[in-house]
């Protein structure tokens, strides 16, 4: 199970006064509500639903060792498209899939 960084959604995205409506959202006996300007990380099948109302979706989060990998079924067997960034929580920053390694961004070495 993947987790993902959203962000809830801004009046400006929709109309004025609709966001409020989007957040808090309930999804299967659980409700997310994220102050403007924060963000949750959400379970991918929460993640998926709450991007259809509007919560933007910012990459996939969590720990080195959940990376992807490229042999999850996402990938529908064409590999990991190369940019693909990760927001990595044990090292504190975003890295990014350059088709064959996690890069640094800020060094372009292989973390």
């Amino acid at each position: 199970m993947a987790n993902f960084r959203m962000f809830p959604p801004a009046n400006q995205a929709i109309s004025p006064g609709a966001a409020a409506q989007f957040n808090p959202f309930p999804i299967a006996g659980r409700t997310y509500t994220c102050a403007a300007g924060s963000y949750l990380d959400v379970p991918d099948f929460d993640a998926a639903v709450l991007a259809s109302n509007w919560w933007g979706r910012l990459a996939r989060v969590g720990p080195t060792s959940a990376r992807p990998t490229g042999r999850e079924s996402d990938w529908g067997g064409a590999g990991m498209p190369a940019g693909l960034p990760f927001i990595d929580t044990t090292l504190g920053y975003v890295v990014f899939w350059d088709g064959a390694t996690w890069r640094n961004p800020a060094t372009g070495a292989a973390v």
